[in-house]
């Protein structure tokens, strides 16, 4: 392991030479993380099993990512050494992910989700907690770019994720489903290559005050309903993200429908990826700087809606994919605009609780989305994509409800 003075000179480098580094691994990290569920649906569906299988997969492994993200973030939090945390995760994703691949179409389905919820356990690692580093690997740079840098590297992830899934699916004739899995497999060991460059620094050098207790770590999760925006901010995020479980579910079906192939449906995600890699750095050059970033979230969350709503009447893929490309694109602000409000908001002792567990909500709306979807694949795809725009309406319309209840006493205990 590395001493403290080599992770303090290593944390001497230039500003952009660390930010690319950070941010080559938490691509790599969260494409893996983005494109395992849809890999799981393929999986299933190569195997001769049903989108259905591959749901409750997804719902495993996502609903107990979602339970072990504040843990796992506080865990992070009191490491003075971080990196070795992440280190940890990763081999854990790594073993879980090989699991998979030799399991699929050999062990019985209660054995393949218990795997895929064990592999939950690290997910936290890079949905969530890996956020809360950007500002400490890079505190001379502009707050705003450096968030913006940090949501495109989820861009480029769910791009490369689902697409290189999706693509192996199709080109590979004898085991489609294991060959997408052992992309996923693939891009973790390049993340557990790389993770070791990146220069995070000691707790002992970016916190004055002494390891908390665990108990208390934990308590400064109080901040994420203390804090009007954030909480309204965490409702609207959390809740529609629930709508990507029926997107994942939903577009393999699609793909099968419109396209004659199954694999396609993961290209649909990708090009959401696109769309929001290019709102992103559009965003980075023309930042809105007129609308604040909660009423921006509510906005362009009923806009996800409506185009949601469109995608559900898409008569062929070409107009799916077009659909796909603005749904990525207004997402962008949406997602840009609750990671600033989170990093404003959070305590220096608890940014890795903070984020950890503001992914963790938001993948647990996934596995329900996820399993609701599943549920719902006798119907067809195009009614999972209208549960999906309602699950947007729904989020936005909690959000104002539950922020403006409790907004007299934004301190209370």
């Amino acid at each position: 392991m590395p001493s403290a003075d080599q992770e303090i000179h290593a944390f001497t480098s230039g500003p952009r030479q660390r930010l690319a580094l950070y941010a080559t691994v938490g691509s790599l990290g969260r494409a893996a993380t983005s494109g395992l569920p849809s890999a799981l649906v393929l999986a299933m569906i190569s195997i001769g099993g049903s989108a259905a299988d591959g749901a409750v997969m997804v719902a495993a492994l996502t609903a107990v990512a979602g339970l072990v993200g504040p843990l796992s973030g506080a865990a992070i939090d009191r490491l003075e050494f971080p990196r070795r945390g992440y280190l940890a995760g990763v081999i854990v994703l790594i073993i879980g992910s090989a699991a998979l691949v030799i399991g699929i179409g050999q062990w019985p389905l209660p054995v393949l989700i218990a795997v895929a919820a064990l592999t939950g356990l690290a997910q936290p690692v890079f949905t969530g907690a890996w956020s809360a580093q950007v500002r400490r690997v890079v505190p001379d740079m502009p707050l705003a770019r450096v968030y913006a840098i940090d949501v495109g590297t989820y861009n480029v992830a769910e791009i490369a994720g689902p697409a290189l899934v999706g693509v192996a699916f199709i080109v590979d004739a004898s085991v489609p489903g294991a060959a997408s899995v052992e992309v996923v497999l693939g891009l973790y060991l390049v993340t557990a290559l790389l993770l070791p460059l990146v220069p995070i620094p000691p707790r002992s050098a970016t916190h004055t005050g002494p390891v908390i207790p665990f108990g208390r770590t934990l308590a400064q999760m109080r901040v994420m309903w203390s804090s009007l925006s954030l909480r309204r901010n965490t409702f609207i995020g959390t809740i529609s993200f629930g709508a990507f479980g029926f997107i994942v579910i939903g577009s393999p079906l699609l793909g099968e429908d419109l396209a004659g192939d199954a694999g396609f449906g993961a290209l649909l995600l990708a090009m959401i990826a696109g769309g929001a890699l290019v709102g992103t750095i559009w965003l980075a050059r023309a930042p809105i700087v007129r609308v604040g970033p909660g009423t921006m979230a509510i906005f362009t969350t009923l806009l996800l809606a409506v185009v949601l709503l469109g995608i559900a009447a898409a008569p062929t893929m070409t107009v799916a994919f077009v659909l796909a490309l603005v749904f990525g694109f207004v997402q962008a602000p949406q997602l840009t605009g609750v990671f600033q409000v989170r990093d404003r908001e959070s305590p220096q002792q608890a940014r890795s609780l903070v984020f950890a567990t503001a992914a963790s909500l938001r993948t647990g709306a996934f596995a329900i989305g996820s399993l609701t979807a599943g549920a719902l694949v006798d119907s067809g795809w195009r009614p999972i994509f209208v549960a999906a725009a309602l699950t947007q309406i729904l989020s936005v319309a909690l959000g104002l409800l539950f922020a403006a209840r409790q907004h007299r006493r934004p301190n209370s205990r």
